[in-house]
């Protein structure tokens, strides 16, 4: 090991952790972050801000951004140039710093290539010499899936049909329902989001329909983030609803007959009563 005139091993390690200990934050600047969250498609570029104030240059600052452990940053920039180790190897070759600012106390970060693991939480914070400020970003992540596909998976107990729903690539988990040619709302029998190797979510959503009056249903599929929604519609045949009536329990025929008749009886009585 080589030896260095006026130091020591264990002057050094000294040395680093009374750096650590005096490391406080800054009473002379502050750091602010985007007042909503910063909103991306898979496969578009995020842009995360923060920003000194009062304005200064950020030139020669160290800035990090990082998850949950400073040690292990998405992207670091000091002095004036990338640091690219140590960092967090899913970003690696991914990340690049906006300067054009950065003389007025803002720095960016773009992340290219969004990807459903980099939806979260992100801190950025701004270290001087023993002073430090830092603050928050909120990177949500959200992908509109394939037009959705309706089939026929045969028929369930009590001469049902049931429908299967199934789309890909959602993210996050996308709200799904069903409604008949009125806008009225179905009921799900069975709905399952699977995550796919790439994080979006394929979506298999049943519906068991029972009423053979029923003609016409849709399947909606809504990603609350975007604010869109994919659909797709499917007829029953006139064939189709005919043996879902022929299949109806016996007692569900009967009904309407059974109906009739006690509105009669009930009449009659009520006349019987009335000429007494």
């Amino acid at each position: 090991m080589a030896d260095f005139p006026g130091y020591s091993l264990s002057g050094v390690v000294a040395s680093f952790f009374f750096t650590l200990l005096t490391v406080k934050q800054s009473d002379d600047f502050r750091v602010v972050g985007p007042a909503f969250p910063v909103l991306a498609k898979v496969g578009e570029d995020a842009l995360l801000t923060c920003q000194l104030l009062p304005k200064r240059t950020a030139m020669h600052m160290e800035v990090r951004w990082y998850r949950s452990e400073p040690d292990t940053p998405v992207s670091v920039r000091w002095d004036g140039a990338e640091v690219t180790e140590p960092q967090m190897e899913e970003y690696r070759g991914r990340t690049e710093w906006i300067e054009d600012s950065m003389a007025e106390g803002k720095v960016t970060l773009k992340i290219r290539r969004v990807q459903p693991s980099d939806d979260g939480q992100y801190r950025c914070r701004f270290r001087e010499e023993n002073y430090w400020g830092e603050t928050s970003a909120l990177l949500q992540v959200a992908a509109l899936g394939s037009s959705p596909n309706i089939h026929m998976e045969g028929t369930g107990e009590g001469g049902g049909v049931r429908l299967v729903c199934t789309s890909q690539g959602w993210f996050p988990k996308p709200q799904v329902y069903w409604g008949d040619i009125w806008g009225k709302r179905l009921l799900t029998f069975s709905e399952n989001h699977i995550p796919g190797e790439d994080g979006t979510f394929y979506v298999e959503d049943t519906l068991m329909v029972r009423n053979d009056s029923v003609e016409t249903v849709s399947c909606f599929i809504y990603n609350h983030l975007l604010g869109e929604a994919k659909e797709a519609t499917a007829a029953f045949p006139e064939k189709l609803r005919t043996e879902m009536e022929s299949k109806m329990p016996f007692l569900w025929k009967i009904l309407p007959v059974l109906g009739l008749f006690l509105a009669i009886a009930v009449g009659l009585i009520k006349r019987r009563s009335s000429t007494k």
